[in-house]
């Protein structure tokens, strides 16, 4: 052999050497066969590639001890940002789970399985609650409904075993939650509030917040209305989140604690009813002036005989608030005998008795809301009620002066709708609000004696339902008309 091909021998020799090396160690990230990996991505980064995603979220539900125990749950899950993407690949490095892991988890905050609960109001406003358990918002529900409905009529209600009305008593027809409430599974940021028991979730659905308002320690002296007036409640809230407080005479004793939280639910109970009742019909007194007696002659010519009549009404309320009062039959089971009272001749005065007043609607009646502190039943604000609403007379039943005096307003306004207000001439005022009508020819400055149909009900302006606001006001101030010291006949 030559030189020269010793010479080519070595050469090629050497290059297949080098070729050999540099194979062998490319063949390090080499497979002879694809495998499967995971790419993961955490807010759409690449954050690491494993070859079994299960095992990650195996160790972060492993990791996450504490997390179980303060939501009571059995499993915690990946954040919300976090996803893998299948490969199939012959080369690439591998991440460990743990690795992996430790990126993520003090960026993003892990999650739980549960449900987010969104509420439709009528004003179009959505408000979203996270729980855990979807049977905790079935729960919170039926207590909502046990705050504003009693809890016994509403069991006999589900179970269809309400009692036949035969002579009085009432009926449910519906109950209703006039939001749009809808649920949808999802995974839960444990960074976010979250509901974990339904006597959480039941105090927010009544109270609006997290805290039931604190409480009050009675002390000598102390009535449920003085309670709640000095918190800005009425006392139909007080009892409601006083359930051992069963009626407004309630005993009371020193140092018992009484829960003064503002009732402001976040869903609204609608309870639909038939309601039938036995109304005493009080008679009213008739006055009749003859010029044949001297003046300040008075004498009864036939006494005054209280009726009985059995009504029927469709009654509505919306969180224990009547919102519609409906008259749908009357029975007269004994007739009303009005008394007539004979006078002497006087001339007729538009300065009118301060100390007895005509009742200004027909009989009977029902007050479906009193003077003092409420949610206003259509916008849900708070406000103090400055005078009582009567309704159950029935749409354009006769509206009546409460007493002598001259009218110094009558028209239409946005909220008091057609109204008439009076003054009495003696500091007393009065209005008339959300009328059907106005008596033929009725206008300003003409004097009515008590009595005398001024209008008609009806449900104009701010108003839910067919009723009359009735107000008083002396020298200035709004007074109670149940307790302004008047006498009604």
């Amino acid at each position: 052999m030559n030189r020269k091909s010793i010479y080519w021998g070595v050469i090629i020799t050497v290059m297949l050497s080098s070729l050999i090396f540099i194979l062998g160690t490319d063949r390090r990230n080499y497979k002879d066969s694809p495998s499967t990996v995971y790419q993961v991505y955490l807010n759409g980064e690449i954050v690491g590639v494993i070859e079994n995603e299960d095992k990650l979220y195996n160790l972060i539900d492993k990791e996450q001890e504490n997390l179980k125990k303060e939501f009571k749950v059995n499993k915690i899950y990946a954040p919300v940002g976090l996803e893998t993407t299948k490969l199939v690949t012959y080369t690439g490095e591998i991440d460990s789970p743990s690795k992996v892991y430790n990126k993520i988890k003090d960026v993003e905050p892990f999650t739980v399985k549960g449900y987010e609960i969104t509420i439709v109001h009528s004003d179009d406003k959505i408000e979203t609650i996270n729980i855990l358990n979807k049977e905790d918002l079935e729960t919170a529900v039926d207590n909502t409904i046990k705050a504003f409905v009693d809890e016994e009529k509403f069991q006999k209600y589900l179970e269809s075993k309400q009692d036949k009305i035969i002579t009085t008593g009432e009926t449910i027809e519906d109950i209703s939650i006039k939001e749009k409430i809808t649920t949808k599974e999802k995974y839960l940021s444990t960074e976010d509030k979250i509901y974990t028991n339904s006597t959480d979730l039941s105090r927010y659905f009544l109270f609006g917040t997290d805290d039931n308002g604190g409480t009050h320690i009675v002390r000598a002296g102390d009535t449920i209305k003085t309670i709640a007036d000095k918190y800005e409640l009425n006392e139909r809230e007080l009892l409601i989140v006083n359930p051992n407080l069963v009626s407004q005479s309630a005993l009371l004793y020193p140092g018992q604690e009484v829960n003064v939280g503002l009732v402001d639910p976040i869903i609204s109970v609608i309870e639909e009813k038939t309601l039938v009742e036995d109304k005493t019909v009080p008679y009213t007194t008739q006055e009749k002036y003859d010029n044949n007696y001297t003046v300040g002659t008075s004498f009864t010519e036939k006494k005054g005989q209280n009726g009985l009549s059995r009504m029927t009404y469709k009654v509505e309320t919306i969180n224990g608030s009547i919102t519609k009062f409906d008259r749908e039959n009357e029975e007269v089971l004994k007739p009303v005998v009005n008394e007539v009272v004979v006078k002497g001749g006087l001339p007729l005065s538009a300065i009118g008795p301060s100390s007895t007043w005509f009742w200004p609607t027909r009989k009977p009646y029902v007050i479906t809301e009193y003077f003092g502190w409420r949610f206003d039943p259509i916008d849900g604000t708070r406000e103090f009620h400055s005078g009582i609403d009567i309704s159950g007379t029935g749409d354009g039943s006769p509206i009546y002066a409460a007493n002598n005096g001259t009218i110094i307003e009558i028209g239409n306004q946005w909220s008091y709708g057609n109204y008439i207000k009076i003054d009495h001439q003696n500091g007393y005022q009065t209005i008339y609000m959300h009328l059907k009508g106005f008596k033929s020819g009725l206008r300003k400055g003409q004097v009515v004696q008590g009595g005398e149909l001024i209008g008609y009900m009806g449900t104009t302006g701010w108003s839910t339902g067919v009723h009359l606001d009735f107000r008083i006001i002396y020298n200035g101030n709004y007074l109670d008309p149940l307790g302004a010291n008047v006498h009604y006949w």
